[in-house]
């Protein structure tokens, strides 16, 4: 059944339950920008987290590595329960912006109040079981509140356009906004500290933290709200029958593509979060220059974005999958190469840096093929639930932030790492190794779910085809 209203058509099919709202021409620049800089804003909170919070609590709390991973550990524990649950109460979200923009809307603020209070070290009378449970609750509230913002805002790139090309070039605009973000915070956050700390020399205090986490959370929520007045929500799904949390995950865990998506992700991720958590103790307790952390912080970020703008494009001519070898097997020889460097040669840390963020630009390319999924699945079981796909997703990306945190943290204990302290040869080769090979081996590792992978680009087109026509 069809139906024309004005200069859009809508194509009505009951039995995907789902209708299509066709706009003429494609997603303005404007549109994708804005769409970019919602990642921008996530790292920001996020990897600002990511990358500082554990040293955080382990040199200024004195909180010691082990118990810093179990709190890491817990907390994505609970975003196993948390995240499906979000995206199957995402998906029956039903109001006048859409499914997915409210929660930017109104989870924004909140997000930001715990991506300040998360770096926050009230001292509870040196009673350290408070500290350790102020912690875990600022942290297990920063994940829920980031799953409750980035969750629908990465589902937006699904219900934005149903053109393949736009969905590549939002997943694009997307992961160079990422980098970007990473850039920016990588050159600012440092300074940041040590400014706030009011301290001299390297000196840092639990206040240098806590206010860059403020000027940050200040620069991020104009953003969100960006996004949420300039995105709309096109593909709207209209349900002739109630879908049961069961269908929905039935339907998810069934994918196939899904699940290799999944794997990828959790793989390659806890590869590149596990490196970019403890690439500072690399920076101040390896190399020993304080001075340049400023310079390499930024670096893989500054190398992913001109990877990005160079290679992704590539992904259309010779395939998905493709690239993704290329990404994986380059990024480990570079990060090899990086562990036989030696410290003191600084120009060459830094271009072998540089190298390795050219070789991150499968990121994109993995997030492209989400949507493409999705659709495989609607094809299939006459269901499409974006927000309960894109929890999956999202979940191998928490999964991968938690394994790649507490693993590598962990791994400092396990080979000497002393806070706050000159570290041993064993403590520094153990640091190198953690930073350097363990990611290595695991990009290594995620060429096998990419190696699984079925949903050629031709096969996705036919799909978009046969849904287009319904």
């Amino acid at each position: 059944m069809s139906k024309n209203l004005s200069s859009n058509v809508a194509t009505q099919d009951l039995n995907h339950q789902t209708i299509i709202v066709h706009k003429k021409g494609k997603l303005s620049f404007s549109t994708k920008l804005s769409y970019g800089f919602g990642d921008f804003a996530s790292q920001l909170l996020w990897s600002f987290s990511g990358s500082y919070l554990t040293i955080f609590y382990t040199d200024v709390v004195g909180i010691t590595p082990a118990l810093v991973a179990l709190i890491m550990l817990i907390a994505r524990i609970w975003d196993g329960i948390n995240d499906p649950m979000l995206g199957f109460l995402a998906d029956r979200t039903k109001s006048k912006h859409g499914r997915f923009r409210p929660y930017i809307l109104y989870g924004t603020p909140f997000l930001a109040l715990f991506s300040v209070l998360a770096f926050t070290a009230p001292g509870f009378g040196g009673n350290m079981e408070a500290k350790v449970a102020w912690a875990m609750f600022t942290y297990i509230g920063l994940g829920m509140l980031y799953t409750i913002v980035n969750l629908p805002y990465g589902s937006l790139a699904a219900v934005m356009s149903k053109d393949s090309g736009e969905r590549t070039a939002l997943s694009s605009f997307r992961m160079l906004f990422t980098n970007l973000g990473s850039v920016l915070l990588s050159v600012i956050s440092m300074p940041l500290i040590l400014l706030f700390s009011s301290g001299t020399g390297d000196q840092i205090t639990a206040r240098g933290y806590t206010m860059t986490a403020i000027v940050l959370a200040v620069i991020a929520i104009p953003l969100f709200y960006l996004v949420f007045f300039k995105c709309k929500e096109v593909v709207q799904p209209i349900h002739n029958k109630k879908i049961s949390i069961k269908e929905s995950f039935r339907a998810v865990l069934t994918s196939r593509s899904l699940t290799c998506i999944f794997f990828i992700l959790l793989i390659s991720l806890t590869a590149f979060f596990g490196r970019m958590g403890v690439q500072i103790y690399y920076y101040m307790y390896v190399i020993k220059r304080m001075d340049l952390i400023a310079v390499f912080m930024p670096l893989p970020a500054i190398g992913a974005a001109i990877g990005i703008m160079l290679f992704t494009r590539f992904a259309k001519n010779f395939g998905k999958k493709n690239m993704l070898y290329v990404s994986y097997t380059l990024a480990a020889l570079s990060l090899i190469f990086l562990y036989f460097v030696d410290y003191n040669n600084i120009p060459l840390l830094i271009i072998s840096t540089f190298i390795f963020g050219l070789t991150q630009f499968g990121i994109p390319i993995v997030m492209a093929m989400i949507p493409d999924a999705i659709d495989e699945m609607e094809d299939k079981n006459d269901v499409r639930v974006d927000g309960t796909a894109y929890a999956a997703t999202s979940l191998s990306t928490k999964f991968a932030s938690a394994i790649g945190g507490a693993g590598t943290v962990a791994l400092l204990g396990v080979f000497g790492y002393v806070a706050n302290a000159e570290q041993t040869a064993e403590a520094m080769n153990g640091i190198n190794i953690v930073v350097n090979i363990a990611p290595a081996i695991l990009f290594l590792l995620a060429i096998i779910p990419t190696k699984l992978y079925g949903l050629t680009e031709e096969k996705a087109a036919e799909i978009r085809q046969r849904l287009d026509e319904k």
